[in-house]
């Protein structure tokens, strides 16, 4: 059984097996076509990790501070730096120095900060002291682990690179993976603060969407707190809010911008999701979501996230790829997943899921029943194999149970597939599922397999730098016919994606637009 949670209505859904754990790039799950997703989010993770020539030198100059060190060092001893630059004095005893032109200063732990040597003010600093003052206009370069990186550009710096604080004005640049300007900067050990300044993962020259705020928090590769924030796509004001809290955490789900498309079963449709956090660890999520087809069919959860499990209270409706819609009122959701063996590979996964569930469908019976879900999964993270050829597998057993017809479903589920990267244009997939729960036994058709037993495979083309293109095929051995051939289109937009998607055998279409962080 597809164990999908929280997706809109066209081609966004989960593995049955997990890949990354939210893609930026999706496809869906009837053909198999997802599994693509793991290229293409492994090659946007390494576009984000690139190091730049400047930090790949900052790397070689620190190494060599550390490598031709006089005395070992001690607790007490100051932090080993070169300073570089035109009228450089320097007081041995005090460790005053100062500087006028451009300066250079590279510390041991991968700091670096420059001064413009247009500047005919005076740069001032103190080794002992740890710490130095640039008038005019500065570059600063800081890299840590993680990517939690700083690449700054701004004027009146006072900085101690020793305890890692100090401020900068009207800067611009990047932290972390955040492109960033602002009036005011402020930065410490962990984090840095913004003042009147505006944050957006897009690096277009003309952002597709920005956020301004009056102060903006930054905890790499953590969370990012924003207060009076105002929402822009492209320089259009979208809406204002008081304050907040954005994961910046690559495992976790961010807070989805607004979508919008087009599906035979929907119509047109607008949702937007919204996360607000209540507690550590506990959040408020909704989703709003309106079609042509369905008017508002919104949805709320009450959120938990906890070492590798999560627990939520979910009212509202749902729908899976094939346009399916259910109403829980409520359901209360557990999902857990973790390595059976530290640093191993395998994982076992628990679903657990009880609740009401309602169907209201044109043309057919209204079902009210109470809906109780469980499954036990095992799964190995996916195997390379060499050249490029990549292995997964999992395996599960999962029980159903409905009181609308006093039924009870249950059995083994399992899948094996090959993924194949021939080159960066080209990719190939063959995927072999099978689950005892599908479309012709279960009650509900929201988030079920097709097929019992499924034959799927496909093509992947990248024909341009922001186009690609996708052949799916969903092969139902019981019957021995093909079920579906799906066709994807997938069009880069700077820091949107546009989304076509044609099913032949269902002649139908759907189109989305998504603001995805490349």
């Amino acid at each position: 059984m597809k164990k999908i949670t929280g997706i809109l209505a066209v081609l966004a859904a989960a593995l049955a097996l997990p890949l990354p754990a939210h893609a930026a790039y999706e496809g869906d799950s009837d053909t198999g076509a997802e599994v693509l997703d793991f290229i293409e989010n492994r090659r946007r993770n390494e576009r984000e990790k690139q190091l730049t020539p400047e930090q790949k030198e900052l790397i070689s100059e620190s190494q060599f501070i550390k490598n031709n060190l006089r005395r070992p060092l001690t607790e007490d001893s100051a932090l080993p730096a070169v300073f570089l630059g035109d009228d450089l004095t320097y007081n041995q005893v005090t460790g005053e120095f100062s500087a006028k032109g451009a300066v250079k200063i590279v510390t041991m732990d991968y700091q670096k900060m420059t001064g413009d040597s247009d500047t005919e003010a005076t740069i001032r600093g103190n080794t002992v002291e740890e710490e130095v003052e640039i008038p005019g206009k500065a570059h600063l370069l800081k890299m840590n682990a993680n990517g939690k990186h700083i690449i700054l550009d701004g004027y009146n710096t006072f900085y101690r690179y020793g305890a890692k604080t100090g401020t900068m004005e009207e800067a611009k640049g990047k932290v972390g993976h955040q492109y960033v300007s602002g009036k005011h900067f402020e930065f410490y050990p962990d984090m840095v603060v913004i003042y009147n300044g505006t944050t957006t993962k897009c690096n277009a020259h003309t952002p597709d969407y920005h956020l301004e705020a009056e102060k903006i928090t930054i905890f790499p590769n953590d969370r990012m707190i924003l207060e009076k924030v105002k929402v822009y796509a492209k320089n259009k004001l979208i809406f204002t809010r008081d304050r907040q809290v954005q994961s910046l955490d690559p495992n976790r789900e961010p807070e989805t911008w607004p979508r919008a498309g087009y599906s035979n079963g929907d119509g047109f449709w607008i949702a937007y999701n919204r996360n607000r956090e209540l507690y550590p660890k506990v959040e408020l999520a909704g989703r709003l979501y309106w079609s042509t087809k369905h008017n508002f069919r919104n949805r709320t959860e009450l959120r938990h996230h906890n070492a590798g499990s999560s627990f939520k209270i979910a009212y509202g409706y749902y729908s899976d790829i094939d346009d399916n819609w259910i109403l829980r009122s409520p359901s209360f959701i557990f999902n857990h997943d973790r390595k059976i063996i530290k640093d191993s590979k395998f994982h076992y996964t628990v679903d657990f899921e009880v609740g009401k569930w309602k169907r209201r469908q044109k043309n057919t019976p209204d079902i009210d029943s109470t809906h109780k879900y469980f499954r036990f999964g095992l799964y190995r993270e996916p195997l390379h194999l060499g050249s490029r050829w990549y292995y997964r597998v999992g395996a599960g057993y999962q029980v159903t149970k409905e009181t609308y017809d006093d039924s009870t479903r249950k059995g083994y589920d399992w899948e094996m597939g090959l993924l194949k990267e021939f080159d960066p244009k080209y990719a190939a997939y063959f995927t072999y599922k099978y689950s005892v729960v599908n479309t012709d036994n279960a009650l509900f058709r929201y988030n079920v397999n097709d097929v019992g037993r499924a034959i799927k495979t496909g093509l992947s083309y990248r024909m341009t730098k922001r186009d690609r293109f996708i052949l799916g095929i969903q092969y139902d051995e019981g019957r021995r016919t093909v079920r579906d051939v799906d066709y994807y289109w997938f069009h880069d937009m700077h820091c949107s994606q546009f989304i076509v998607r044609y099913r032949a055998k269902r002649s139908s279409w759907q189109f989305r637009l998504d603001f995805t962080p490349w």
